[in-house]
């Protein structure tokens, strides 16, 4: 039977599996869906909040807290360009191609988990795509919820404040409680990936993975935004391309946290007593 190992086998187990998974190759993979799906969906949302008054300028700043200025002033200028022109023919034109794109990406994401868990996938590729439609929609809904909450926790309090007339207290504890619950549809979000995502018959454990990388992505994205307002452009290297390249590079960390996350679960659930995987293992 398996024995549940110490952090520091974990760590040394999930990383030679990432590497034997080549977590590296199917990041890159999923940067390209995720920067094809980036957009479409910019498109749907921005035609969606151009109807309430001053939410593009809200959004916008509140995004420049965790996404790297160089992609931001891209994301920027698309937005402003979008919604300058809109017409409601890119609603739904940019939602068909971001849940189409965006699907993509969850479904390279199910083949990099099926791989963590050394399983071979059985699903037909329509009943495949069916699902990873479901799980991106899904997922959008929660992870985009939590993050807007988490973006705008510290905002949440004052507009109480203002608007309600309510106290200092319980506007600071209004913007904590606003953050939790964006951290906890982040995770949920997250976790239907894992959980959904593989193709596995029986329930496995996702909260290691799914833990790791919601706090993976939070800081991650916070460091990495730091880090390229201390570091030199990148448009000094790449000129124009600058932008694309950061945001392109933002987007492979992300995916990379996802499936490191994913092999954590794969090494957790084989290290669990009751699990068939580590009695066959």
């Amino acid at each position: 039977m398996g024995t549940r190992p110490t952090f520091k086998q974990l760590v040394i187990k999930t990383w030679g599996e990432s590497l034997k998974d080549d977590v590296f190759g199917t990041a890159a993979e999923l940067s390209y869906y995720f920067l094809l799906a980036l957009f479409p969906l910019l498109i749907f949302l921005t035609s969606m909040i151009g109807f309430l008054p001053g939410t593009h300028s809200g959004l916008v700043s509140d995004l420049e807290r965790v996404v790297p200025p160089d992609a931001m002033k891209l994301v920027s200028d698309t937005l402003t360009d979008v919604v300058s022109h809109r017409n409601g023919g890119l609603l739904s034109f940019g939602l068909i191609l971001a849940l189409w794109s965006a699907s993509s990406g969850v479904a390279s994401l199910m083949s990099g988990l099926n791989k963590a868990y050394n399983i071979v996938e059985t699903r037909s590729f329509w009943e495949r795509r069916l699902v990873a439609i479901v799980l991106t929609i899904v997922a959008v809904l929660l992870v985009a919820s939590g993050s807007v909450l988490i973006m705008i926790g510290h905002r949440l309090g004052h507009w109480l404040h203002r608007a309600f007339e309510v106290s200092a207290a319980l506007a600071f504890v209004s913007s904590i409680l606003g953050y939790v619950v964006g951290l906890v549809l982040l995770l949920a979000g997250i976790g239907s990936l894992y959980y959904f995502g593989p193709d596995i018959k029986r329930k496995q454990p996702v909260k290691p993975g799914a833990l790791f990388a919601t706090i993976g992505i939070v800081i991650g994205s916070l460091l990495f935004s730091l880090y390229l307002r201390l570091a030199p452009s990148a448009s000094a290297t790449y000129g124009s391309l600058g932008a694309v390249v950061t945001l392109m590079l933002w987007l492979y960390l992300m995916g990379l946290v996802l499936l490191i996350g994913g092999e954590i679960n794969s090494e957790w659930l084989r290290c669990d007593p009751r699990s068939e995987t580590s009695q066959s293992s």
